[in-house]
């Protein structure tokens, strides 16, 4: 009797515990990275129980926990608390892991994953690096090629486009550049103010090099420029403040207030360069060239549930240049609001508002022989306005994944330019408004574990409508034109090892001339160069096939070759050539055909001398030829600033407390104009970080440190108009980094 009622209790005591575990909560959650996209693979765990996200990001465990901990390759490991059996967690990619990009293909991927080249510089790397400026962070990935070898610090903002893979450097870039998901290209001219990217809250650089405008359309000619900064998930302060030669002045900060739902981040930078006298044999007109600038971009994040998260950010831009003359100056005033919102609902989507006004000016002049004087001949007003918007939804499961979308963008702009005697009405305005819409959808396969396939396919429109020029003596209004394109494209990576993968990739994409190459005339110097209505859009059309290698000893290889075609290359073709004047004007070449091969290392060798030691390398040779032009004699040619060859060098180390960085970067012989007439020199500089922590407190942190650019003092020609003018000088900097809060 005693042992059926122990049975019984014994059954009874099972079915309760049973009981209890079938109405125990479930934890149900999300994981995503910075930007609000879902990581999938990441492996959540907790109270002895794991799982793993899906394409979405979700999770479920099927106990009920306080805390989860989280874990995906490429990331942080974070641990997170659990409020009513839901939570969203953000996670950070790792400092030195550089294997995840995060915004430049339109997901969360590791690179490995990505079928074209893709090379990502980590928080480590960028916040132990000498320059402040985002350009000259990113002239160390050795495919990348800006119109100028000049730093932002101190060259003219037209002239600051970038292209990558040898498809030719010019004023308006051939790369879109994404500032947290929004585009930093200025959508008048296609330049970049590359003072609007952040210093201290910037996190990760991913370069993604190929035809991009199948997911990206319109300035995504040649690949995807991906700049992240720190979300604002935990309350903190970060600030950097230096000075020191050049007449440098800078300070650089971002602070988060972050609660459950809200929370507010805000960015500010101030950087002021006195600069240096650009001009290779002075006279009495020449002058520093530098820069005054300041950045504010406050965000609002609230994430209601964890499946959704809304972020309402705006930004003030506002920097004022001088050009290196006594008489040539710039400004550029810019304001943007912008509204985005990620929901996980039957996939995740991804939408975005945005507005945006800027105003431009900047003075011309022409410097007479002997540079002793010079007269004002141009000046020039710009206001523009865009606005824009676009809204994507993916999905996907174990082996299959689906993305789609569509964006459009509406830009006007009016150029009022005055001439000698400046008094009365403008001499001239060009007026022009251009929109721009398309829609893509894309998949990607895996018909077995180790092979995965991507396909995209988009369609592009644009239409350039009421432009006109007005003069005091007559309006000439120009015909609307309209054009189209599509972007498809296919690519393929095949894990042959787990230390190996194997990728190709073929693409065709394609860049509408901006408004100021339609509509805006203006002159360096006594280089004049015209504007040309009648720009037809620059057309590429690509492949690459490459691998990386995984090695032993913590080795890691990249290596690609590309190959490929543009045609209606848009440049600045020489008309005449005066003793006192070059006269330019931008024509469509007929096809230009860039090719080559990169090869990017990563090693971090066990040496105890030197702990946390840490090598990148970055090589690219480009053979770039022009194949056709309406000019025969530019048959042949090296299209103007696209050397052949570009290498950089990276050591970062942690010995005995300190971090000790040295950059080294050389490139090889250019051309500054389309005839090959004007020689650039090869190159080469160093770079010298060091800093070394202050021991405060523990959520306190303080570092002195000192940056050196240009070590060694060598200088050399970024430019020939035909003068020769030169690149900055040594620079010697010092100044404090101090972090409060959760790193």
């Amino acid at each position: 009797m005693l042992d059926s009622m122990r049975s019984w209790r014994l059954v009874a005591g099972l079915a309760l515990t049973l009981a209890a575990a079938a109405q125990a909560p479930a934890v149900r959650g999300v994981v995503t990275a910075g930007n609000g996209l879902p990581i999938g693979g990441a492996v959540v765990s907790a109270s002895g129980t794991a799982a793993r996200t899906d394409a979405a990001g979700d999770f479920t465990l099927p106990s009920a926990a306080v805390t989860v901990q989280v874990a995906a390759p490429g990331y942080l490991t974070t641990t997170a608390r659990v409020r009513d059996g839901a939570v969203r967690i953000v996670l950070r990619p790792a400092p030195l892991a550089e294997s995840v990009t995060v915004t430049a293909t339109a997901g969360n991927q590791n690179v490995a994953a990505v079928p074209i080249s893709t090379v990502v510089m980590g928080a480590a790397r960028i916040q132990t690096a000498a320059p402040v400026n985002a350009d000259s962070l990113l002239r160390q990935f050795s495919d990348l090629g800006t119109f100028r070898q000049t730093s932002s610090l101190s060259a003219h903002p037209t002239t600051q486009g970038v292209s990558l893979l040898g498809t030719g450097s010019s004023g308006a870039s051939r790369a879109l550049v994404l500032l947290d998901g929004l585009p930093l290209n200025d959508f008048y001219g296609g330049w970049v103010d590359w003072l609007r990217v952040p210093d201290a809250a910037l996190d990760t650089m991913t370069v993604v090099s190929g035809g991009a405008s199948p997911l990206y359309g319109n300035d995504a000619l040649s690949g995807v420029i991906g700049l992240e900064t720190r979300a604002p998930t935990a309350t903190h302060l970060d600030l950097r403040a230096g000075g020191g030669g050049l007449g440098t002045g800078l300070g650089d900060g971002s602070g988060v207030i972050a609660g459950r739902t809200l929370a507010l981040a805000v960015r500010g930078r101030g950087v002021r360069v006195g600069g240096y006298v650009p001009a290779a044999d002075p006279g009495a007109v020449d002058n520093h060239a530098g820069v005054t600038a300041q950045d504010w971009a406050p965000v609002l994040r609230w994430t209601p549930t964890p499946r959704a998260l809304f972020a309402l950010s705006s930004e003030y831009f506002a920097e004022d240049r001088h050009n290196g003359t006594v008489l040539t100056v710039n400004g550029t005033r810019l304001r943007q609001l912008a509204l985005r919102g990620i929901v996980s609902a039957h996939g995740t989507w991804d939408g975005s508002l945005f507005g945006q006004s800027e105003d431009f000016h900047s003075t011309f002049s022409s410097v007479a022989a002997g540079r002793n004087s010079e007269k004002l001949v141009l000046m020039q007003q710009v206001p523009s306005h865009a606005w824009g918007g676009g809204l994507d939804w993916s999905t996907g499961g174990p082996r299959w994944s689906l993305l789609a979308g569509g964006s459009f963008t509406q830009i006007a702009a009016v150029d009022s330019e005055t001439t000698p005697p400046f008094t009365g009405p403008p001499a001239r305005q060009e007026n022009g408004r251009q929109k721009l819409a398309g829609g893509f959808a894309a998949a990607g396969w895996s018909p077995f574990a180790a092979w995965h396939w991507t396909a995209t396919l988009r369609r592009d429109g644009w239409r350039n409508y009421g432009a006109f020029q007005s003069t005091p003596a007559a309006t000439t209004a120009y015909p609307d034109r309209s054009s189209s394109a599509w972007s498809p494209s296919l690519g393929t990576v095949w894990t042959a090892r787990s230390w190996l993968a194997v990728r190709a990739s073929a693409y065709e994409s394609f860049r509408a001339p901006t408004l100021n190459e339609l509509y805006r005339p203006f002159r360096v110097g006594n280089v004049q160069t015209l504007a040309n209505p009648l720009l037809a859009a620059e057309r590429y059309r690509g492949a690459q096939a490459g691998l990386e290698a995984t090695l032993a000893r913590g080795l890691r290889l990249d290596a690609t070759y590309f190959d490929g075609t543009v045609a209606n290359l848009v440049t600045s073709v020489t008309l005449s050539t005066t003793p006192t004047l070059i006269t330019r004007q931008r024509q469509n070449l007929g096809r230009v055909r860039p090719r080559g091969e990169m090869l990017d290392a990563q090693w971090t060798p066990a040496w105890r001398a030197l702990p946390g030691l840490t090598l990148w390398s970055s090589y690219t040779h480009t053979a770039a030829r022009v194949l056709d032009a309406a000019q025969p004699a530019l048959i042949g040619l090296v299209p103007a600033h696209t050397p052949a060859n570009n290498f950089s060098a990276r050591a970062l180390a942690t010995p005995h407390g300190w971090t000790v960085s040295v950059t080294e970067r050389a490139g090889g012989r250019s051309f500054d104009d389309d005839q090959n007439q004007f020689l650039l020199p090869a190159f080469w500089s160093t770079d010298l970080y060091l800093s070394h922590p202050l021991p405060i407190a523990r959520a306190l942190r303080l570092a002195p440190y000192l940056a050196i650019e240009n070590l060694t003092n060598r200088r050399f020609a970024v430019e020939l108009t035909p003068d020769a003018l030169l690149s900055s000088p040594r620079s010697l900097t010092a100044g404090l980094h101090l972090a409060w809060g959760k790193e």
